[in-house]
């Protein structure tokens, strides 16, 4: 009997022991649950915090194609951003709201670029966008078939320090042996250039895509294209150091918004006339449809998001020419606004 009560008490002890352990484990399960709840949760919060916001700036021409492209199709979206686009009618506005942090990355040309840098704007180039062309345009009749020509002419003009202005001053007129002095510069915006030529306001202009390609295939001419002085994209020196992870993003989608465009051209030429809304256009011999007087103006254009040595150049003597004609108040080297490791 005795033997037996002490092996009562031996299974008693080992069943609490194993009810203890069973407890304890159970307990141990709970807190494990909670413990990577928490971290799901925690993840979760992360990939939320992701997604970044950018805003992004472009002066409305087909110079800036791959931010209406990235914007239409949501390119900058896809490689995590919450992207916001707002377009302006010039480079000198842009960099206006780029400068008083308003914006993260602008599409611009480098005249105003070169413009802004000289007065210490806080802001840095960190990729290539396009090099096309601009064009002088006029009437058949107007007798204007040179630069020379232009004397005592009224020229169509955008706001000091555009692109446009620096092609006219430090291109156009020295070309043709004359300064602004030897002709009325007439300020407007880009859009109004062909009707305040044709009704005899003025007796040419310079502009750039689309708005070359629409007053040329309504009859008027373009007596010369010109180098368009360089479409950048610039980043603000702010956006550029504290979110680097959101600036690779914007790079990746940037580089996808010109391969877009450089492989699928009819496409795109649909997307951008509708961007820019394009109305069929009667020719002297055919009517033309929005997507073929956008597939027409692309010709001008060249987009690339890698910098060259020549390019590194170029903008260099815009910054001197700039310089040359008052543009500027002092000279300035461009390398100190490039950042060019931003592009492998």
């Amino acid at each position: 009997m005795k033997e037996r009560s002490g092996s009562t008490k031996l299974f008693s002890m080992l069943g609490s022991l194993v009810l203890a352990v069973v407890i304890t484990s159970g307990c141990g399960n709970s807190n494990t649950n909670k413990q990577a709840e928490v971290i799901d949760k925690s993840q979760e919060g992360t990939q939320t915090q992701q997604i970044q916001e950018i805003k992004v700036g472009y002066v409305n021409l087909i110079a800036a194609a791959p931010a209406i492209i990235a914007k239409e199709k949501k390119l900058l979206d896809k490689q995590g951003l919450k992207a916001e686009f707002f377009s302006f009618k010039n480079g000198p506005d842009l960099y206006k709201a780029l400068s008083s942090g308003k914006l993260d990355i602008a599409y611009a040309g480098m005249p105003a670029a070169v413009n802004w840098g000289s007065r210490g704007a806080e802001f840095t180039i960190i990729a290539k966008v396009d090099q096309g062309k601009n064009g002088l345009f006029t009437k058949e009749s107007s007798g204007i078939t040179q630069a020379a020509d232009l004397k005592g002419k009224k020229l169509g003009n955008l706001v000091k320090g555009s692109g446009v202005d620096y092609l006219i001053r430090a291109v156009l007129l020295p070309e043709g042996q004359l300064d602004d002095q030897s002709v009325t510069l007439v300020q407007m915006e880009t859009p109004n250039m062909e009707t305040a030529i044709t009704n005899g306001t003025i007796d040419a202009a310079v502009a750039g895509e689309p708005f070359l390609t629409f007053a040329e295939l309504r009859g008027l001419k373009v007596v010369q294209e010109l180098p368009d002085p360089a479409f950048v994209v610039l980043g603000s020196n702010a956006f550029l150091k504290e979110q680097p992870d959101a600036v690779k993003k914007f790079i990746q989608g940037h580089i996808a918004s010109i391969e877009e465009l450089n492989q699928n051209v009819t496409e795109n030429a649909e997307v951008l006339a509708k961007a820019f809304n394009v109305p069929e256009i009667k020719g002297t011999d055919k009517t033309y449809t929005p997507t073929e007087v956008i597939t027409q103006a692309l010709k001008r254009n060249k987009f690339e998001y890698k910098f060259t040595d020549d390019d590194l150049l170029y903008y260099q003597e815009v910054a001197d020419n700039s310089f040359t004609i008052k543009s500027i108040e002092k000279q300035l080297d461009v390398s100190t606004i490039i950042d060019t490791t931003w592009i492998k």
